[in-house]
């Protein structure tokens, strides 16, 4: 029967540890898949839009250059109607309808594949085209004066400029926008550099220039300068070196120089009010040097917007390509890390299955084999040598060898009260030491069987009960800490390994009787070392319990803690009354300098309290200062020195800086209730 109820016991365990394992790496892989699709998708996204984008752009950048061509010899027609300007135009026309047809397809992917704005951008330049037919017949007609014909043709190209705008939008990669953005101010440069080179070549075939073609001119020259002198620093260096090497070209001087002469020259008459007849509309600049000077600096011009949009179609696919090598490397990490994981996860619930399986077989054989001929011999007054016949179960430090402790002790004690008595301990102090040793002894044997029982329990009102019970026995346990400390003595509980502040924090505020009114508010990402685990424990919730017995029963105590200069503070602040200044001044001076103790200066709990502070804190070199709260009350802080702490990382799965509060039994979590109170009470003690 012993056999069977081992096989049921080992195969549940077995059962629920595949569970806890399963379900959580069945939740990472779907995870993972979740992000490597969405990971992926946007990549590829990001790809697509920037093929596309630089389709675009080619495209309309084609057709946008035979619209300035046809708007410039619109200008020269209206002008000056001869038949050569008239030939010139009808081939101009000719050339644009054949751009856009060459390029209609390539441009019109946008209205499937680029984002909603360029979508409704390339939308809208389509519906206008529609219109450039019309446009061209009120050429023909004359019925459309120079300005309105510059004016209509220019928002052609500025239809094309704002589908530019929308995809450089999509592609918003911060250095790739930065570069497209540029590229859209230089197009734009470039725009009213071809709307200047048509003004005036409209004004030179008229022969007269008017006040408000003067405006316009200056204007447009001026406009395309400011951007120019803007978006040098900016520029790629390809751009940069073409812009640097065109202000120095010839054909780029005389063009400037000939704008200028236009916007410089001397009004003439004798008033300068242009309404009054006095404007001077001469140009002085003839058509042959102007259309010689633009056909030689317009190219430069294109050539340097060119160079930049390649930069910002550069800087975008690699951008695009370093977030799919990011997804890829980053996919691939996390499956690998989640594999490891998993199969580390497995290996660890097989090791433990075996450990309990061990466990199982060696106290069955100590239960019932040795230990009855052990006592049955003691009960016959026969001499026993139990550390020799009674060997202990060694199985670790961890709970599965917490347990083995548990039976040693119960087997030993068993043992022990057959065959001796325990010696009487000599001296006051040690009588005095001794007493607290065995009520601290009895304290955490309740607590054990407290943790077996709750562990058990199912029942809500039952397991507040126990937990009731259970802070009231821990507080009686450092209380016989307390006697411990003050007589000079160190903690019985010990640490090996350094423990995280944010489990050390909740250890403390899980030892007092409020627990639930206080607040851990933060805990930055230290370690406190092992030695000075169980002292700063004690310390800190000495602290929270005065200030939690000092203030009203339906106010806070909140638990702060951080960084400060050679170390780290933690402030217990209540919302009480408060203290006197002279209070103050007292109290900080036991904790500076703890005297010795005399149990006749312990008048009252508050006292003993202060006094068991200002030990630990010499023990460790902790300074701890009360002061008034903000609120009223009365904040401490105690603060920690680098000595007692470890700065090295946590682990990955370890929890950041905190922000909570300490779980209301009420809140219906019997597991967390269970645990509560035992990653530093007792799970660590060595």
């Amino acid at each position: 029967m012993g056999t069977t109820r081992g096989r049921t016991a080992k195969s549940t365990i077995r059962r629920q540890l595949t569970r806890i394992v399963l379900i959580p790496s069945i939740s990472f892989l779907l995870l993972w898949a979740i992000m490597t699709a969405a990971g992926s998708a946007h990549a590829v996204g990001l790809t697509l839009s920037v093929l596309n984008g630089r389709d675009g752009v080619a495209g309309f950048g084609a057709i946008a250059v035979e619209l300035r061509e046809e708007r410039r010899l619109t200008q020269v027609y209206l002008g000056d109607p001869t038949a050569r300007a008239t030939a010139e135009l009808e081939r101009q026309r000719t050339r644009t309808d054949d751009a856009f047809a060459a390029r209609y397809e390539q441009a019109s992917r946008l209205l499937t594949r680029g984002g909603d704005a360029t979508r409704d951008a390339t939308r809208d330049f389509f519906d206008d085209w529609k219109s450039l037919g019309g446009l061209r017949s009120e050429v023909d007609d004359r019925s459309l004066d120079r300005a309105s014909a510059l004016h209509r043709y220019s928002e052609f190209v500025a239809g094309i400029h704002l589908i530019s705008d929308a995809i450089v939008v999509e592609l918003a990669d911060h250095e790739g926008l930065s570069q497209g953005a540029l590229a859209l101010d230089l197009m734009r440069a470039r725009d009213e550099y071809s709307q200047a080179d048509a003004l005036l070549a409209g004004v030179i075939a008229e022969g007269e220039m008017s006040y408000e073609e003067t405006a316009h001119f200056t204007y447009l020259t001026a406009s395309y300068r400011d951007a120019l002198a803007d978006a040098g620093p900016g520029m790629a260096p390809e751009a940069r070196d073409r812009h640097e090497a065109m202000l120095g070209t010839p054909a780029w001087t005389a063009a400037e120089r000939l704008s200028r002469s236009v916007v410089t020259r001397e009004p003439v008459g004798g008033s300068d009010d242009p309404e009054a007849g006095g404007w001077n509309g001469d140009v002085p600049v003839e058509a042959r040097e102007w259309d010689e000077a633009m056909a030689a600096s317009a190219p430069l011009f294109n050539d340097l917007v060119l160079a930049q949009i390649r930069a910002s179609n550069e800087t975008a696919w690699a951008a695009a390509l370093h977030a799919i090598a990011l997804n890829v490397f980053g996919c691939l990490l996390t499956l690998a890390t989640g594999i490891t994981a998993i199969v580390i996860a497995l290996r660890s619930s097989r090791r433990l299955t075996e450990r309990l399986r061990r466990l199982r077989t060696e106290t069955l054989e100590v239960s019932d084999t040795r230990l009855p001929a052990i006592v049955s011999r003691a009960q016959r007054g026969r001499r026993v040598d139990v550390a020799a016949e009674l060997p202990s179960l060694r199985h670790g430090d961890d709970e599965i060898g917490q347990v083995a402790d548990a039976f040693n002790t119960a087997q030993r004690t068993a043992v022990g009260a057959a065959v001796k008595q325990a010696e009487i301990r000599e001296g006051a102090n040690r009588v005095f030491l001794g007493i607290a040793y065995r009520n601290q002894t009895l304290v955490q044997r309740q607590l054990r069987m407290l943790d077996e029982i709750e562990g058990k329990e199912e029942d809500p009102r039952a397991l507040r009960a126990l937990f009731r019970l259970d802070h009231l026995v821990t507080r009686g346990r450092r209380y016989a800490d307390n006697l411990i400390i003050l007589g000079g003595a160190g903690a019985a509980r010990r640490w090996r390994e350094p423990m995280p502040l944010v489990d050390v924090l909740r250890g403390a505020i899980s030892e007092t009787e409020d627990y639930e009114r206080v607040r851990l508010r933060s805990a930055p990402k230290v370690r406190v070392q092992g030695f000075a685990v169980a002292d700063v424990v004690h310390l800190i919730a000495e602290l929270v319990e005065n200030a939690a017995q000092f203030s009203p029963a339906d106010s806070h105590v909140d638990v702060n803690s951080g960084r400060v200069p050679n170390g780290l503070a933690v402030d217990v602040e209540d919302r009480g009354l408060g203290m006197t200044g002279d209070a103050y001044a007292e109290a900080n001076r036991t904790l500076a300098h703890p005297p010795e103790f005399d149990v006749m200066a312990l008048t009252e709990e508050p006292r003993l309290g202060l006094f068991v502070v200002a030990r630990l804190a010499a023990r460790h070199g902790v300074r701890v200062r009360l002061c008034p709260s903000p609120y009223g009350g009365t904040r401490a802080v105690a603060v920690l020195p680098d000595a007692l702490l470890e700065s090295a990382a946590p682990p990955a799965a370890e929890p950041g800086p905190v922000r909570e509060t300490v779980p209301r039994q009420d809140d219906g979590g019997l597991e967390l209730l269970r645990r509560l109170g035992r990653t530093v009470g007792r799970a660590h003690e060595q």
